[in-house]
This record gives C-alpha cells, sequence and structure tokens, in this order.
C-alpha cells in the first residue's frame, strides 16, 4: 500500500473566522419583496399566489420583486433574504369570517405560522427561522392574509375569499408604497 499523499490532496486546515460562518451576506439585491405563498389546488390556500400572480402584470420598477412562492419551502430562503421589506400573502386561519383581509406584524407571523392550515406553512415558518438564524431575516416583514374558509384538495376558491381580491390588492398597494417612501427616506 502506498502511503504517499501528493500535494494536491494535502489539505491545510484554514482558521476559522465569522466570515466563514456559511450563511450569505445580505445582497439587498431589491428593497421590497412581495411573496405569495399556498397551494393553488387547495382551494382558499391558494389566495397568496392569486394576488403574486395579479401583482406581477403591474409595473414597480427595479426595486420591487414580486414573486410567486407556492409551496417552495427552504428554497425561498435566498429571495427572503435579498429583500430589506418583505410582504408576504397567504390565507389565515384568525377565527374571523372568510374572505376578511388581515395584516400581522413581523413579531406576530411566527405565531400565525404555528396554526398550520396547509403543509407549505410549514416550510416558510422554516425559512424564517433559517433567516433569523443566519441573521439574514429582512428589517420589515407584513403579511397580508385573507381568512380561508375551506382549503379542501381539488377545489375552487369560495366566492368570500375571490370577493376579498380588490381589498387585499389595495392593501398590498398601500404597503409597497410605504415601503418605497421608506426606503426614499434612507436613501
Amino acid at each position: 500500500m502506498n502511503n504517499y499523499l501528493s500535494p494536491a490532496l494535502s489539505m491545510e486546515s484554514e482558521e476559522y473566522t465569522e466570515e466563514l460562518r456559511g450563511c450569505p451576506v445580505k445582497g439587498n439585491a431589491y428593497p421590497v419583496l412581495v411573496l405569495g405563498v399556498g397551494n393553488p389546488l387547495m382551494g382558499d390556500d391558494g389566495i397568496g399566489v392569486e394576488l403574486a400572480h395579479r401583482l406581477q402584470e403591474r409595473d414597480y420598477g427595479p426595486l420591487v420583486h414580486v414573486e410567486e412562492g407556492g409551496t417552495l419551502g427552504m428554497t425561498l430562503l435566498p429571495l427572503l433574504e435579498d429583500a430589506d421589506t418583505v410582504i408576504l400573502l397567504d390565507a389565515v386561519r384568525t377565527g374571523a369570517p372568510p374572505g376578511s383581509v388581515v395584516t400581522r406584524s413581523r413579531d406576530e407571523i411566527p405565531r400565525h405560522f404555528s396554526h398550520v392550515i396547509s403543509p407549505h406553512q410549514i416550510g416558510m415558518k422554516e425559512v424564517l427561522g433559517a433567516a433569523q438564524l443566519c441573521g439574514t431575516l429582512p428589517r420589515a416583514i407584513t403579511l397580508v392574509g385573507v381568512e380561508a374558509g375551506h382549503t379542501d384538495f381539488c377545489q375552487p376558491m369560495s366566492a368570500e375569499v375571490r370577493g376579498a381580491v380588490p381589498q387585499a390588492l389595495e392593501l398590498v398597494e398601500t404597503l409597497i408604497s410605504r415601503a418605497l417612501a421608506e426606503q426614499d427616506a434612507h436613501a
């Protein structure tokens, strides 16, 4: 047996520094991320994706990125890390009547994802947790939720939730304008 180790295969260990800790550094590729999550195959759970789809038809310029996150879970982490402000769009269950539009702030969002109404929410809870652990959680996060009536598989969205679309879109537009104004103030 040859005990010879070629120089190309020998490895010197590099001293650990905080820069090598493995988490990406926040790049702020776009200041505002609007992220619609949910599963369109599960009735009202698809409202976040529906809202994102409608917002993608509008032009907010290069500072705003609208993404249909669907049920992608941890693959959404880089998107989240590259934003300063995130507006999450999702179906919620708060006990309000179906179709009610609610908002939750950054501190209230973990509580929202602890009441799972769809499998994608487990992934979002972990995405937010990973960003927090890495120190790359966006500065501002707001959840715009629409109260779900049903999340049955292969069922259409309820009339109550579909009827909430204009109000939810108007609220998101207000939040985008506010976030852009904050960006201008900090520039």
